[in-house]
Formats: structure tokens, C-alpha cells, sequence
């Protein structure tokens, strides 16, 4: 074995669909969002967004709402 210096080794991963998993609420309060990233076969992470203040007080009934919303938050543009 050789010792080195500590090297960054950059990867990159391509995301092209997300699934909501699960959503933790606390009432009156805020909601914690789990995530999955996918490429085309795999998860290739996972993301907690977090949904809180006015953008909580908005949601109402509407689970389109959490589904845009979690694409904005992560930058992601949906495809219709």
C-alpha cells in the first residue's frame, strides 16, 4: 500500500425520477419529508425535505402540493 495525500475523487449521479416515501407531520407544525432519488433501474439516494411555516400552513389536502413542492426545494423541473 502507497500512502497519499487525501484526494477528492468527484462522481456524478443522474437523477431522472423521485418518489415521496413517507411524510412525518407534526400537527400545526411542520412535516418531514422522505425522498428517494432514482436513475432509471435504482434508488441512488435518499433526501428529507422539510416542509414548514406558510408553505405548511398551504398544503391543505392538496398531495400535489408536497410533490411540487419537494421538486422545487431539490431544483428538480417536472416533466408532464
Amino acid at each position: 500500500m502507497t500512502k497519499i495525500e487525501p484526494f477528492d475523487k468527484v462522481t456524478t449521479k443522474v437523477i431522472d425520477s423521485f418518489n415521496v416515501d413517507s411524510v412525518d407531520i407534526t400537527l400545526f407544525n411542520s412535516a418531514k419529508i422522505r425522498v428517494s432519488l432514482l436513475n432509471k433501474t435504482n434508488v441512488i439516494d435518499v433526501s428529507i425535505v422539510i416542509l414548514e411555516g406558510d408553505d405548511y400552513a398551504n398544503w391543505g389536502n392538496d398531495d400535489n402540493y408536497i410533490v411540487n413542492y419537494v421538486a422545487k426545494k431539490l431544483g428538480f423541473t417536472i416533466i408532464y
